[in-house]
């Protein structure tokens, strides 16, 4: 008699932890302008477009995801855009042989509006919101799921050539026994111009609710990098994530296109 080994079973769930942790691990990070974590109160005008090309590599262990993210935001008014964010992901879990899982395709998409409501002086103040709509596979550990819903303070001062910006929000997750419902960020960051075609990313510091039952201590993060104009209307960047606590993932490269028209 041949005794055969059982065959692994698909482990969704912990493709979505993969992807919870190394992906999602801050709650704005799918909402902020590339590479940054901390959105800002700029809008793109009336009629006006812009389009993000991000992409991100994160690494936790033995664990690996890979997401491209492209947001295209349009100028409904002046002070109003509508926004649409897919996403694509590659998740690897570790392991050897067929303990190791791979999974590849649409994430989860955000649909939101931003709307600028407070002006005065250097200080502005700005809310963007939206749902998290289900378009990843919650069987492959792709998505929710569910529907969820976020909303998002925001706060930047403009002291050129430095600009600073302060987030707080709020995520109304899916339903999960193994998961928390309600998921908090508060994130701070500082941008500096250098000359014409530079900003520098001097730091981006966000912390996060864990949204692993199981664990208590919240993801802390710093990011930092830059972002390069190449010509009028076409920047390109680059930012690099260190964590400040083993609850957040180990490292994080980024890199983008943005263009507007």
């Amino acid at each position: 008699m041949v005794l055969r080994k059982k065959p692994t079973s698909f482990d969704a769930r912990r493709l979505w932890r993969v992807a919870c942790l190394c992906i999602f691990g801050c709650t704005a990070d799918a909402y902020a302008a590339h590479p940054l974590i901390s959105e800002d109160t700029g809008t793109q005008g009336a009629g006006r477009f812009e389009l993000e090309l991000g992409n991100t590599w994160s690494r936790s262990g033995g664990d690996r995801a890979y997401e491209f993210g492209p947001q295209l935001s349009y100028g409904i008014l002046p002070n109003l855009d509508g926004i649409v964010r897919p996403t694509l992901l590659v998740l690897r879990t570790s392991g050897e042989g067929s303990t190791a899982t791979t999974a590849r395709g649409t994430g989860d998409s955000a649909v939101d509006v931003k709307w600028r409501f407070y002006e005065a002086g250097s200080l502005s103040l700005a809310t963007r919101a939206g749902i998290g709509a289900p378009t990843g596979s919650a069987a492959r550990g792709l998505g929710a799921g569910k529907a969820t819903y976020h909303v998002l303070g925001v706060a930047s001062v403009d002291a050129a050539p430095l600009a600073l910006h302060g987030n707080l929000g709020y995520t109304r997750a899916a339903a999960d026994p193994s998961k928390r419902r309600d998921l908090y960020h508060v994130s701070t960051a500082g941008v500096m111009k250098v000359e014409e075609a530079w900003q520098l990313l001097l730091y981006d510091i966000a912390v996060d609710t864990n949204a692993d039952r199981s664990r208590s201590v919240a993801p802390g993060i710093l990011r930092v990098g830059v972002i390069y104009t190449v010509r009028e209307g076409c920047d390109i960047d680059f930012g690099y994530q260190a964590r400040l606590n083993h609850a957040a993932p180990a490292r994080v490269l980024l890199a983008g296109l943005t263009v507007r028209w």
